[in-house]
């Protein structure tokens, strides 16, 4: 936090009153029973900031006034006024604004200071408001996702803040932000009576994206599946029940794992083990496959043995597996010996050359170990904040060029990701989001040989993003025609509705998306779990809201189990999500199951029961007998040997259909007209036949 000295702001005890007056603190709304209902901290008429910081500047007006900073979003306003703020801490910050054409943050920051009796800030509160995407000229009112009680960020315990005891109140720009701030200011408050917004844009449970994405999912994610089933001659088998079972899904929808809990036979991780193996259908080694840990410096927990241990036991369970990362390029993230290197940030040109050479040397390594058992690899991570590499060489940004095509020769045919954060929060508009393309498209003029774009989402309450916005970048990426994938999800809160809310959401909007092919969790289980409270599962395995929302889209809702009956020409048809599937289909009590895949453009299938239509006796040809079982048997629902189009009852339709295959035998090719005496050697039968046939007229 910047702001202006404290020294600078001393209050005498005449300026506190008019102070008082002009923000709010007689300027109390009552209910019937008396209880502060808002307090006003400023409504801004003929009145602006008492301080601006960091090149920012005011226009005052009669009913609001203009903050703003040409050069960058980063400072802002605010008023050294003593405040007691105790009787809201259930109320919520409401600020009427209006975004000018000159704004180009998306968030900006109201924050609560206490400070202690030496004048220093102890601890401060913060509340995010987000106004990228925002029209330009049209006010707008938003309200603080959570109350005083529960800032969302801000200085030291931010937790305790003590409502009773502030001295200070800002409007901060957006952290980091090089872009222009400009926004009018026409009122700021906090209110008791003001209902909680939206936890995000689109949370509301009618909101009409959910109709969007339905319909998205059902065009990208679906495909027709036509089973054709045919007896022992090749002819139809009507009514023949047709199962469609899914057995994995196509889209990746997987988790970070810890290697040491998969690579031997310890049942202490037997749990661990079954649920990795039942919820996922692929999975990123989380550090093992790190450069430092790769060559024995993070102790004997990390080795390389035990790296391809957990590789090969994944691919045992059918799971496909990532790795992560070749290069972090990052000085905290290289081994010891290159970080001594960088140390004093002045490569040599021999030093320089050393550090190429490991480099080559290390992807060449580890891509060999791992090749074909890795389907992609995190090749470059998180280059916008670890670069010291791209700093220190010579040759800058083309040195990740190298990389790539260093990585592509050492593990051909494995997919090539660049990994980056902050790009899918609400503090990763703009400029991270830019920066990143940007970054992608400069690989690609370079001739890196990358296949996909990865986007971590490392969410925390007060930054997660509306549905509609994640298509919003996921749209602007896609132009780039590589594969993407969130490939690190988790939501930090102990709000485990929302937190299930949320990840029920965003999931659906990533499946939604036809750029995306996976969606990976960064862990699933709180002991196992970089952030406890993200999991999905607690200590004891019991299983949280989120991991329900989870498994409920991906095993129910995304998940196809259908029953189906032929139709009268052996065919039924089913959409199913695309992925493997075990197909069965039963008859005349046979069935025959067969494996198939199901992917865009759809499947014709066709499965041979071992039966003979017709031939109700079973001997292998449709003949009179055949017509006796039927006769003796009609109108039966529980003798349903002569049941031949398998409608659960013998009726005058199995009589059809052993007309139309009278003479078939498993050899023949189908027969489709009604049988003449010639089919049945009329010297030896024929008034058999007459007399049948008789029999069944009268």
């Amino acid at each position: 936090m910047r702001r202006i000295p404290s020294s600078t702001r001393r209050l005498t005890s005449r300026r506190i009153a008019r102070l008082a007056i002009l923000f709010g603190v007689v300027s109390l709304g009552l209910t019937s029973a008396g209880r502060a209902a808002e307090y006003v901290l400023s409504d801004f008429n003929n009145s602006g900031f008492e301080y601006t910081f960091d090149n920012f500047s005011q226009t005052i007006g009669p009913t609001s006034v203009r903050l703003q900073d040409t050069t960058d979003g980063w400072g802002g306003g605010g008023f050294g006024v003593p405040l007691d703020l105790s009787s809201f801490a259930e109320g919520r910050l409401v600020v009427d604004f209006t975004p000018l054409a000159g704004n180009s943050v998306s968030t900006f920051t109201v924050e609560l200071i206490e400070q202690g009796s030496g004048g220093q800030t102890t601890k401060s509160g913060k509340w995010d408001f987000a106004v990228g995407g925002l029209p330009a000229g049209v006010p707008t009112q938003l309200v603080s996702t959570t109350t005083l009680s529960q800032p969302l960020s801000g200085i030291g315990d931010f937790g305790s803040l003590n409502l009773s005891q502030l001295s200070q109140w800002q409007v901060l720009g957006q952290f980091g932000s090089s872009s222009p701030f400009d926004i009018r200011f026409d009122r700021i408050a906090v209110s008791t009576d003001t209902a909680a917004p939206p936890a995000y844009p689109g949370a509301e449970a009618d909101a009409p994206w959910r109709a969007t994405a339905a319909s998205r999912i059902d065009a990208i994610r679906k495909a027709d599946l036509i089973v054709n089933v045919v007896d022992l001659s090749g002819a139809p088998v009507p009514g023949a029940a047709v199962h469609v079972a899914m057995q994995q899904h196509d889209f990746g929808f997987g988790t970070a794992v810890q290697a040491f809990r998969l690579r031997d036979n310890n049942p202490q991780h037997d749990q661990y083990k079954a649920k990795t193996t039942e919820l996922f259908n692929v999975a990123t080694l989380e550090n093992n496959l790190k450069w430092q840990p790769w060559e024995g410096e993070w102790g004997g927990q990390f080795t390389q043995q035990g790296a391809i241990n957990a590789l090969d036991w994944l691919a045992d369970q059918g799971i496909d597996a990532r790795g992560h990362v070749m290069v972090w390029p990052g000085a905290d993230n290289l081994p010891n010996d290159i970080r001594q290197m960088l140390a004093d940030n002045d490569l040599t040109p021999a030093e320089q050359q050393t550090v190429r050479t490991r480099i080559a040397n290390h992807i060449a390594a580890i891509g060999a170990a791992t090749n074909g058992r890795v389907v992609d690899w995190d090749v470059i991570n998180e280059t916008r904040t670890n670069n010291d590499l791209m700093r220190e060489l010579a040759e800058g940004d083309q040195a990740m060029v190298t990389w790539m095509q260093q990585a592509a020769a050492a593990a051909p045919g494995t997919g090539l990701y660049i990994n980056d954060f902050g790009i899918l929060n609400t503090w990763g508009r703009g400029a991270n989001r830019n920066q990143y393309f940007n970054t992608i498209e400069e690989l690609q003029a370079g001739g890196a040989p990358v296949t996909g774009v990865g986007f971590q989402g490392h969410f925390t309450e007060g930054d997660i993003i509306g549905p509609e916005e994640v298509w919003q970048v996921l749209d602007q990426f896609q132009q780039l025609g590589l594969d993407m994938q969130v490939t690190e999800f988790d939501l930090n809160t102990t709000d485990e509705q929302l937190q299930a809310e949320y990840t029920r959401d965003f999931m659906t909007a990533v499946f939604a998306h036809e750029g995306m092919n996976a969606f990976i969790q960064w862990g699933f289980w709180e002991d196992g779990h970089w952030r406890p409270d993200a999991a999905m599962f607690r200590s004891d395995w019991s299983i949280k809201p989120n991991g329900e929302a989870y498994i409920d889209l991906v095993f129910d809702e995304w998940w196809t189990d259908e029953q189906a009956a032929a139709d009268a020409d052996g065919a039924a048809a089913v959409r199913g999500f695309n992925g493997d599937y075990e197909v069965t289909a039963s008859a005349s009590g046979q069935s025959v199951s067969v494996e198939t895949t199901l992917s865009d453009g759809g499947q014709s299938l066709t499965i041979t029961v071992p039966i003979l239509v017709g031939d109700y006796n079973a001997d292998g040809v449709v003949d009179a007998a055949d017509y006796t079982v039927w006769r003796d048997n009609r109108g039966s629902t529980t003798s349903l040997a002569a049941d031949g189009d398998n409608n659960g009852v013998v009726d005058d339709n199995d009589y059809a259909l052993w007309q139309l295959r009278f003479g078939a035998t498993t050899s023949d090719v189908p027969v489709r007209g009604i049988p003449e005496p010639a089919c049945v050697a009329i010297a030896a039968c024929s008034v058999l036949i007459a007399s049948l046939l008789r029999n069944h007229r009268s």
